[in-house]
């Protein structure tokens, strides 16, 4: 009798790991409606919306090189277009073999950016949401929300450690800090490194619906233009430096920069 009871309870455990199993599959292949929608859409739809945007870069390449404000628009539209129809094609390099078809949403206060994943036997889809925003001028602050591989959690310190690499291969200055638990990534905008290149500053920076707004001025405001020398990186997994939550540019709810 024993033996059948704790034959009986093999199996019972087996069955509830074998449905786990079954769970955690199919929550790794749930696919974000926004990415589902972003992909139905035909190359030949897309051509106009791409176009759009690589006028709109251009034109804010332009303005950035004569004193001045500028200010540009681009919608999630049209950069979904410009990933589907020129990223893989033109660009290559800039994504690791494992990551293909990454693609966009924007919505007020939050922006979510999935692609897909395949390494050996897993494929799923990964996605990242977050806010962006200024924490103030040439400050970019992007807090990471929610990390997702289809509908499962993604350890955030593995995203914070490719974040950290990413910046230190584009030697971007890169620092730490919490806003009410959530790990915030302040980025600042490098100013030229040549004498010929006029200082700017990146004065405003909106996720809107379906929108990304940023808008600032050259050369006609007092700025510190000295090259910004990239610090080094530490593992932010480590531990992420503590702060309080106090007011930041632009939104209701803000964060200030800690020295």
């Amino acid at each position: 009798m024993r033996r059948l009871i704790f034959l009986s309870s093999i199996v019972a455990v087996l069955a509830v790991a074998a449905i786990s199993a079954v769970v955690v599959f199919r929550a790794s292949q749930s696919v974000p409606s926004f990415y589902s929608a972003a992909l139905a859409v035909e190359p030949q739809d897309q051509r106009e919306a791409c176009d759009a945007f690589v006028a709109e870069a251009t034109a804010l390449a332009g303005d950035l090189s004569e004193p001045g404000h500028w200010e540009s628009l681009f919608t999630a539209e049209q950069v979904n277009a410009w990933l589907a129809l020129e990223l893989s094609t033109n660009y290559p390099e800039l994504l690791p073999a494992e990551l293909s078809d990454p693609r966009i949403s924007l919505s007020a206060g939050e922006a979510t950016i999935g692609c897909r994943y395949h390494a050996g036997d897993i494929q799923t889809v990964l996605s990242l949401a977050f806010d962006a925003y200024l924490q103030e001028p040439n400050v970019v602050a992007v807090r990471i929300r929610r990390a997702r591989a289809g509908a499962l959690p993604v350890p955030l310190g593995q995203v914070l450690d490719s974040i950290s690499h990413a910046a230190r291969e584009l030697n971007l200055r890169l620092e730490w800090r919490k806003a009410q638990g959530d790990p915030v990534a302040l980025i600042t905008v490098p100013q030229p490194h040549d004498s010929s290149g006029a200082p700017f500053s990146l004065d405003l920076l909106e996720v809107r619906d379906g929108e990304l707004f940023v808008a600032g001025t050259v050369g006609s405001k007092s700025y510190d233009a000295s090259p910004i020398v990239p610090e080094p990186l530490r593992v932010p997994t480590a531990k992420l430096p503590k702060s309080d939550d106090q007011p930041r540019v632009g939104a209701a709810e803000k964060e200030t920069r800690q020295n």
